[in-house]
């Protein structure tokens, strides 16, 4: 087999139902066992149909609409990407550009022709012409209105690149012919079960200055629009469910255009009748199925202003909440520690006098971010699937409080999980030190009194807070003991920011000052300065944060619930006091 006999069984008018990665695997064949002796038309054929499409990946693409197909990390934080801009020569484009002009099936045309648009410029210094411009234009047009694909959903990336570029190139009758054509392969090929097919003559014609639209196609385009929202809200005789994911990419299409139309009544129909999908089908969920889906048409009604819907989707998550406890299933893992282990860890730990100690416990149990961001990584590459998606983090009543996105996008959110299960872990150990030293007879109020009233951010009329606050911790009344000493840690903070120089005031909506939170304290920048980052993270994640414990809030707010208040929530307490006695003046 030759280069010419594989791409020629794809080179015909007949051969129609294919794709680029078809083509591609069968020039795979032909690869010799020695990479560096491929051929270089070879190597160029089978470039040409492994790029991917319309790369949205800022981060690992070059600017341009193809990117590469596979990318991967490397050991040092580098990454290889497959294939990649740096193996195209000058020649490969001019390889390219004589198989576009050649070739007859559509789907290598638009192929050849687009990598030369899309590449010449930047390997070869110079413009490519506008006939391979049109070249490419053509070749998507025959490819949607004559049936050229594997799969329909692929053809509307092709015609988006092709009014794009009859766009680009200010050609009336190119941008007509391409409107038509998109029109025409929605209307064939729509399935209202499948959204990918359908919604986008809307995306790509409605509300756009260069394309003219007569009056009876953008009313068909609308109309099919509010047939596919009936459809997917409402069953029918042959049993069809009602889909309100499907009807909502319909719905959210005509309010906005309904909202640049100034016709409210119409946005609000539209949206409801998502809402009137859900109520049709809430009955049949779980709890937590119906929180997930009141929150987000909660999120719905206030985008769209509709204040008193989303009041009352707010009444009902609070509803359905008691029950999501019920549903909720209890996973647990257990592991043994030699007693051995244990006893060198306390006497390691616990070993010389009680300053010695208090202060090796404090900064024993201050997590490190770069440490916590190499064990993310490693677990990213063993567990990828856990690390691509958001997730949601709730309160006891169902109420979404706080949402993780996926590492990419938010390494923050990540961190501050990580930190989260890492102290969970770590409490055990924590609590073990500090029942020995009790064992010892080296912790009591007064050792921790003395350890603390060094610092000036706690005042000496605090002291009397702090110790009724000890005592609580030493008779076991936890819910005493942490009421009264969170206040207190977030005093001192408060207290440290202005012996630094930094405002602890902000202004109030109704007029004059009031202080700023816990959280605001410890995102300020002097406090960073001063405690560094592990150390204000540390205490952001424990007391603040709600993708953390967010202990301060929950407890002041009253949301925290009676099982909170338990010895290991009490240590980590213990320990943001013992911390604050670190810091002195210099």
């Amino acid at each position: 087999m030759t280069i010419n006999d594989i791409v020629s069984t794809f080179d015909t008018f007949e051969n129609k139902s294919f794709d680029e990665n078809n083509v591609s695997n069968e020039l795979r064949k032909l690869l010799p066992p020695k990479r560096d002796e491929t051929n270089p038309d070879l190597l160029a054929e089978i470039m040409a149909f492994e790029f991917m499409e319309d790369y949205q990946d800022e981060d690992t693409g070059w600017g341009t609409y193809f990117g590469p197909m596979i990318v991967w990390n490397n050991a040092d934080g580098s990454n290889t990407k497959f294939p990649s801009i740096g193996s195209i020569t000058p020649e490969m484009i001019a390889y390219w550009e004589n198989r576009a002009n050649e070739s007859r099936n559509p789907i290598l045309v638009a192929r050849y022709s687009g990598l030369v648009w899309d590449f010449q410029s930047i390997k070869c210094k110079t413009n490519p012409s506008h006939k391979i411009c049109r070249l490419f234009v053509d070749a998507a047009l025959k490819i949607a209105n004559e049936g050229f694909f594997k799969y329909e959903v692929t053809v509307w990336k092709k015609l988006e690149r092709a009014i794009n570029l009859s766009i680009s190139l200010n050609d009336d009758y190119l941008i007509d012919n391409c409107k038509k054509a998109i029109i025409d392969f929605e209307k064939k090929y729509s399935q209202d079960n499948k959204p990918g097919l359908w919604g986008n003559s809307f995306d790509l014609l409605i509300g756009k200055n260069k394309i003219k639209l007569s009056v009876q196609e953008e009313s068909f385009i609308i109309k099919e629009l509010e047939d596919k929202l009936y459809r997917l809200t409402k069953p029918d005789s042959n049993n069809h469910k009602i889909d309100p994911w499907a009807a909502e990419i319909s719905a959210i299409r005509l309010a906005e255009y309904y909202k640049g139309k100034k016709r409210y009544d119409d946005v609000k129909r539209v949206i409801l009748e998502i809402g009137n999908a859900y109520d049709k089908i809430i009955g049949e969920a779980s709890a937590i199925q119906a929180i997930n889906w009141f929150n987000h048409l909660y999120g719905l009604y206030k985008k769209y202003d509709l204040k008193e819907e989303a009041a009352n989707v707010l009444l009902r998550i609070r509803e359905i909440g008691p029950k999501i406890d019920k549903e909720m299933t209890n996973f647990s893992h257990s592991f043994s520690i030699p007693q051995e282990t244990i006893d060198a860890y306390l006497k390691e730990i616990t070993d010389g006098t009680i300053e010695e100690v208090l202060t090796r416990i404090c900064f024993n149990y201050i997590p490190h971010k770069n440490q916590v961001k190499e064990e993310i990584f490693n677990l990213s590459k063993k567990y990828p699937m856990v690390y691509l998606s958001s997730h949601e983090i709730q309160d006891g009543n169902g109420r979404v409080i706080a949402t993780i996105g996926s590492l990419k996008d938010d390494w923050e959110g990540h961190i501050v999980r990580q930190i989260s299960m890492n102290l969970s872990f770590l409490s055990i150990f924590l609590d073990l030190a500090i029942k020995e030293l009790i064992v010892k007879s080296k912790l009591d109020k007064n050792a921790i009194i003395n350890f603390i009233q060094k610092t000036p951010i706690i005042k000496k009329e605090r002291l009397i807070i702090i110790e009724k606050g000890l005592e609580a911790f030493f008779s076991t009344d936890y819910i005493t003991f942490i009421h009264l000493i969170i206040p207190q840690i977030e005093e001192a903070i408060r207290n440290l920011l202005e012996l630094a120089g930094g405002n602890v005031l902000k202004p109030s909506k109704k007029g004059g000052f009031q202080l700023k939170t816990f959280d605001e304290l410890l995102r300020d920048d002097i406090i960073v300065k001063n405690l560094k980052e592990d150390f204000v993270d540390y205490f952001r994640m424990v007391f603040t944060d709600p993708r953390g414990w967010n202990m301060r809030n929950n407890v002041c707010h009253g949301m925290a619930n009676p099982e909170m208040f338990n010895p290991y929530t009490a240590d980590w307490v213990l320990h943001g006091l013992l911390c604050l006695g670190l810091i002195k003046i210099e």
